[in-house]
Formats: structure tokens, C-alpha cells, sequence
């Protein structure tokens, strides 16, 4: 398991203050962060490949962090496309307001609160870590703001603890990333 921590760090050219930053983000609010480290390259990859990239111009991104996975999709999007990128840790936003993209709208406030429709949406929440009644409103909203049956949504958890309660909205598939610390589990979700 330390291991594949050292291999994440060195791979992910993580300094130790962006380590630290994680750390003390996490003892500030382990309920709405959900891990210690980023995504590893491995299951941003894993997660990415999800998608028609040539095709999806609306994207939703949530819990984005610092950026990690906020970087890769930029540098996969379309140019007409555009991301909404929701976070609510202050500290993150401040970071995700520092990428100069101009397809790139930073929501500083819950997933709850989503607008606008979208071809695809990709979570980094920890769904088992928030309290059940957010949990259900974020995935009943993401249900509800994918354009069609062809929208897609895109997380990873921990563990496969949130399956019963991702089937009550969509149908889905799952593949594991164990080059990532902790292992993750990503899962393609269509609406129901």
C-alpha cells in the first residue's frame, strides 16, 4: 500500500506541500474531501476514456479539488465546449480560479445546486462520506441534468459500498484502478 503512495507521488510530481495541502483539507473536513492524496494519472486515464470527446461539449465536473482531473479534461475538451467545475471547499476554489481557461467556470457551492444540462459529468465526491440526503440530492440532480439517455456520468469511490444507492438512478458498469492510493473503483452511470 505504501507503495503505490510512493509511486502516486513521484508520478503525479506532487511536492510536499501540495501533500500537506491535501492532509490539512482532509482534517478540516473529512466529510466533503474523502482522501488524503489527488487522483493518480492512472485512474484520471481510466476516467477520461469514458467519453467521446469529439462529441461532449457540456461538461460537469464535481468535486473538483485543487484541479487534478480539472487539468485533464480541459486538455481534452473541445475548443467550443465548456466545464463547470463545483466546489466548496474554499481553499480549492481559490486553486481552481488560478487555471486560466476560458471554458473553465468554477461553482463555488454544491452539486446540489446544478443549472445547467449536460452531455457528461464526472465526480471525485465521496458519496459514502456525505451525509445520505446530499448524497441522493446530487445524484438525483446529475440524473435529472444529463441532456439525454446518451449522457454519462463518470465517478470513482473507494469502495462498492455506494452501488445501491448509484442503481436507484442509473444503470451502470465498473472497472477497477489499482494503480491509484487508495485502489478506486470507477463507474459509467446512464440515467434510468
Amino acid at each position: 500500500m505504501l507503495n503505490a503512495a510512493r509511486t502516486t507521488i513521484k508520478n503525479t510530481g506532487l511536492s510536499i506541500q501540495n501533500q500537506f495541502f491535501y492532509l490539512q483539507n482532509f482534517i478540516t473536513s473529512p466529510r466533503t474531501m474523502g482522501t488524503l492524496m489527488p487522483s493518480s494519472p492512472w485512474l484520471c486515464h481510466a476516467m477520461l476514456s469514458q467519453i467521446d470527446w469529439a462529441t461532449t461539449l457540456d461538461i460537469a465536473e464535481l468535486g473538483a479539488a485543487d484541479g487534478v482531473l480539472t487539468r485533464r479534461i480541459l486538455s481534452r475538451m473541445r475548443a467550443d465546449a465548456k466545464l463547470e467545475a463545483f466546489e466548496i471547499q474554499p481553499a480549492f476554489v481559490r486553486k481552481l480560479n488560478q487555471l486560466e481557461d476560458r471554458r473553465l467556470q468554477v461553482m463555488a457551492h454544491s452539486a446540489e445546486h446544478m443549472r445547467t444540462d449536460y452531455d457528461a459529468v464526472f465526480s471525485c465526491l465521496p458519496l459514502l462520506s456525505m451525509p445520505v440526503r446530499t448524497s441522493m440530492k446530487i445524484l438525483q440532480k446529475t440524473q435529472q441534468q444529463l441532456k439525454s439517455k446518451d449522457g454519462v456520468l463518470v465517478l470513482f469511490q473507494y469502495s462498492q459500498m455506494s452501488e445501491k444507492l448509484l442503481s436507484r438512478y442509473f444503470t451502470w458498469k465498473k472497472i477497477r484502478v489499482v494503480r491509484n492510493f487508495p485502489p478506486a473503483i470507477v463507474y459509467i452511470c446512464k440515467p434510468r
